[in-house]
């Protein structure tokens, strides 16, 4: 996250690539939205088009060509095990075709950081290398299931460890992909119960707090009179951590008003 004023912050919204939320693996699950990310979307643009999607919206690949192209645009999604074992990867999907053609607009790049092994099939240096993951529906949602690495087809299967904390990277391939929720499910689970089920998104770890204040919503003024609606997050020295929409920033808090200054300090020691 970046240290900045409220003005420099307001002034630089549209634009800003913020820290990624990092997510905790629950009864061997972890789900997350597609929009929820730090990193900026490039070449994937938020959508609400598709019916049925999870979340505030969907993301749809708008950069390269219909049938294929170079890593671009990536997305960086965080989260940690708890339960060890083999998670497999799946992504709600849909490939919007532009012609009678089915075979194109149908898929991403993916890989993986960590430390982790082969759980399947597939080679460790696949699992995490930039690889192609193909599937969705032209209909409406569906998934994609498979990794393609040179015309070969495996299963995205990890051994995860517990205790460690994961990065996915995924990269826009094919224009027109859409991706919706990005999903985790450990051995144990069965995938078409997983794909079927109704499932809340997986809760944000907050790292390095020990007790904090309940979160609240306030209207934040600057020494300019700029306002913005903020959820407020944490304190964290000289800068208050707060979320607008689904993103995380840090406000100098001597750039704002006395009066949310004092709101602020009051909030923090558990007086508000």
């Amino acid at each position: 996250m970046i240290r900045f004023s409220l003005l420099t912050f307001l002034s630089l919204l549209p634009t800003l690539s913020l820290a990624d939320p990092v997510f905790e693996e629950k009864r061997g699950l972890v789900v997350i939205e597609a929009e929820s990310t730090g990193s900026r979307l490039g070449d994937w643009k938020k959508k609400t088009d598709v019916p049925d999607f999870e979340g505030e919206c969907h993301l749809e690949f708008t950069g390269n060509q219909t049938i294929s192209g170079p890593p671009e645009s990536p997305l960086k999604y965080k989260f940690r095990i708890s339960k060890e074992g083999n998670y497999t990867l799946t992504i709600r999907a849909r490939k919007r075709l532009e012609t009678k053609r089915e075979d194109i607009s149908n898929d991403c790049y993916v890989a993986l950081e960590g430390d982790f092994e082969a759980g399947g099939e597939a080679p460790l240096k696949v699992l995490k290398s930039d690889t192609k993951m193909f599937g969705g529906s032209a209909e409406g949602w569906g998934w994609a299931i498979s990794l393609d690495a040179n015309h070969e087809k495996f299963p995205p299967v990890y051994k995860l460890k517990a205790g460690e904390t994961y990065e996915l990277t995924i990269h826009g391939r094919s224009k027109n992909f859409n991706i919706d929720r990005i999903i985790f499910y450990h051995e144990s689970l069965d995938r078409r119960e997983v794909q079927n089920k109704k499932l809340d998104e997986s809760k944000v770890v907050e790292e390095g707090l020990v007790v904090t204040p309940a979160r609240v919503t306030r209207r934040l003024t600057d020494r300019e009179g700029r306002v913005v609606e903020a959820q407020l997050v944490e304190v964290d020295g000289m800068t208050v951590v707060v979320i607008v929409g689904s993103r995380r920033h840090r406000i100098e808090v001597e750039t704002l008003s006395d009066e949310d200054q004092l709101f602020i300090s009051s909030w923090w020691a558990g007086e508000e």
